[in-house]
């Protein structure tokens, strides 16, 4: 039995000898034994990388070498010398890993409607959220951007390897009027219930009114780790009491949250707007994102663009939600909002590339429509080329979570986020909706998540 030497006199000490420990027990002893060194370098050759920036894959085939969880070099395969910490990827397409600049890991599979979601207890939401990332990673999903329900401390176990699953980017819980789209409170005349049908109503989102209330929510938020703050600036599909161009929010009390997210560490603000309306509101008081858009015309798409605004569309939910076994997911409701906004989401997303808005990949699926996270590139494809798709979901979503050449890229110094795909996703981004039959490894932070290549 190998022992380590500690301080200690065992002559009367009448347990076993605290001169010596297992040295086997020694990274268990550690303040947080999940945290685990990195894996042996390695270098990965005979890829073709794609780089999703430029659209193109870098000339000839190339070693990719792997150090610490980031990328260390990029060179000529014909260069690389054998070792035995070689794998050799046979022509395979190395990708960077994907980006979703918008979900909701909180709104997790177990329960069939928008009204049973907002009931759940916190620690179940949180432990099935486990569940959420987990298969996100699986689908390729490197980082993820999650736009209200998770935290801080969901992010931090997953960044020390406690959980299983992508990088996270949170807001905590977004900001809604009273009568916004986060509020899920019972719509009882003169009430302040608190909770849906008895239910808690801050599963995704929390309540706060005039300037003061929300000074302090954007304050608690920021305090507690988010790393950005999202306000909902009009009327939801999932929402009972907001029509979809109804305007939220009051211009100061918009003022009022941007200017504490520049202040207090230049965070970005994001908005979730549908309308025209909605988004000018959102951008003349300091909002620098938009979630959806799915009303977005050419003057505001020219505006957002002149003013470096990020759009992330979430188009694929809507059709989801529409079908089976969703069909009775949304309330009566929201059914009809559904259908309104998901008729006008493709020509927004044309509108917004053709006026150089930076557009970043979205899905905001909830339950169990998780499963369904890549459909969003087959939806996209039809009113957009590959590449401009995938620049979506890496380059520009990477930006959006102010990550630029850390994630969404396959380059020396850049997080070893990887995918490793059968077929090139430059010609036809509908591969990555179909993961079982195009998706050979995933790699994150240097660490092989699933791989069917041997030896990887």
């Amino acid at each position: 039995m190998s022992t380590a030497k500690v301080n200690g006199d065992a002559k009367s000490w009448p347990f076993p000898n605290p001169q010596v420990v297992r040295e086997e027990y020694l990274p268990k002893l550690a303040i947080k034994p999940w945290v685990s060194e990195y894996p042996a370098d390695r270098i990965l050759k005979n890829c073709q990388v794609v780089d999703p920036a430029s659209g193109k894959l870098l000339q000839g085939l190339k070693s990719v070498t792997i150090s610490e969880g980031k990328i260390q070099s990029i060179t000529d395969s014909d260069s690389t010398q054998s070792t035995s910490n070689v794998i050799d990827l046979e022509g395979a397409y190395l990708c960077p890993g994907l980006i979703d600049g918008h979900v909701h890991i909180t709104a997790t599979p177990g329960v069939k409607t928008m009204l049973e979601v907002v009931k759940l207890p916190e620690q179940v939401t949180s432990l099935r959220a486990t569940y959420v990332l987990k298969e996100m990673l699986a689908r390729g999903f490197t980082t993820v951007r999650d736009t209200g329900g998770a935290s801080k401390v969901i992010a931090n176990a997953l960044a020390e390897g406690l959980l299983q699953g992508p990088r996270l980017v949170q807001c905590g819980k977004a900001l809604s009027q009273t009568g916004g789209h986060a509020d899920f409170s019972s719509a009882v005349s003169g009430g302040n219930q608190t909770g849906c049908c008895g239910g808690h109503s801050e599963a995704l989102g929390r309540v706060c009114d005039g300037v003061p209330q929300v000074l302090k929510a954007v304050r608690e938020e920021l305090k507690a780790g988010a790393d950005f703050i999202k306000i909902m600036m009009g009327g939801g599909v999932s929402s009972e009491a907001d029509p979809i161009d109804m305007i939220q929010f009051t211009e100061e009390e918009v003022q009022a949250i941007t200017k504490t997210c520049t202040r207090m560490g230049n965070k970005l603000t994001t908005a979730h707007a549908y309308t025209p309306e909605a988004i000018r509101h959102a951008v003349e008081n300091g909002v620098r994102c938009i979630e959806h858009g799915n009303f977005l015309d050419v003057p505001t798409a020219k505006m957002m663009a002149e003013k470096g605004i990020f759009l992330t569309p979430t188009l694929a939910c809507y059709g989801i939600m529409a079908r089976k076994p969703f069909e009775d997911f949304l309330s009566e409701n929201g059914k009809p909002k559904n259908l309104e906004v998901m008729k006008q989401g493709l020509q927004a997303l044309q509108i917004a590339e053709e006026a150089g808005v930076t557009v970043c990949y979205g899905s905001d699926l909830l339950v169990s429509m998780h499963a369904l996270q890549t459909e969003e590139f087959s939806v996209r494809s039809q009113v957009l080329d590959s590449p401009t798709v995938l620049r979506q979901a890496t380059t520009n979503a990477a930006k959006l979570c102010q990550q630029e050449g850390k994630i969404g890229v396959i380059a020396p110094g850049a997080y070893a986020d990887l995918i490793v795909l059968r077929s090139n996703p430059l010609e036809d981004i509908t591969i990555l909706d179909h993961p079982e039959d195009h998706l050979l490894a995933v790699i994150k932070d240097g660490r092989v998540a699933t791989s069917q290549i041997k030896g990887l």
